[in-house]
């Protein structure tokens, strides 16, 4: 692990565990085992920070959606994003966590927001074919991803809290929940 990520793993358990305000950089450079020069020649400021781990956490997101064939029937695509997102989340509970409590704070800047959603643009895409063929509701995008994610986080949050195993029958079952509310 480069020295970056050493120091965005360390930061986002200890934002997880202590907030922002109870976060001092002096306590990353603890946990990520560096000096805290070396912080700030990666981020000027924890804020700066914060917008870093929220990327970063959204690539590997992005990385670890499994990408179905394009010639897959729309609803065969929307469900392996679905799936594979909710796999992922469950598998990554501290990104999760820091997603569930950072992804609508202040601190994250315009430009890192625009960043988050390029990281989605596949689905965005895929919810706009299905729009075209007539198969998902005519409802603007943003509106769309933002109602998808909002009963992600709230299954995961879910799952995790308590303790629940993510089987296939289960994972089937959200994706056809998530569908049947999109689907026109």
């Amino acid at each position: 692990m480069d020295k970056e990520t050493q120091i965005l793993e360390a930061a986002m358990k200890l934002l997880i565990e202590h907030g922002t305000q109870g976060t001092p950089m002096s306590a990353i450079a603890r946990a990520a085992n560096t000096g805290m020069g070396t912080i700030y020649n990666y981020f000027a400021t924890k804020e700066e920070l914060i917008n870093a781990i929220y990327l970063y956490v959204k690539r590997n997101q992005l990385h670890s959606v499994a990408e179905p064939a394009t010639d897959e029937p729309i609803k065969r695509r929307f469900d392996r994003y679905y799936t594979s997102l909710l796999q992922y989340l469950v598998a990554h509970p501290e990104q999760f966590r820091f997603m569930d409590h950072y992804q609508n704070a202040p601190v994250l800047t315009p430009t890192t927001r625009q960043q988050g959603l390029e990281t989605i643009a596949p689905v965005a895409d895929l919810l706009a074919k299905g729009q075209q063929q007539g198969i998902v509701k005519e409802i603007g995008i943003d509106e769309l991803l933002e109602f998808l994610n909002g009963g992600m986080m709230g299954v995961v949050r879910w799952v995790l809290n308590n303790d629940k195993p993510l089987t296939q029958t289960f994972l089937d079952s959200q994706a056809r929940i998530a569908w049947d509310a999109i689907k026109q």
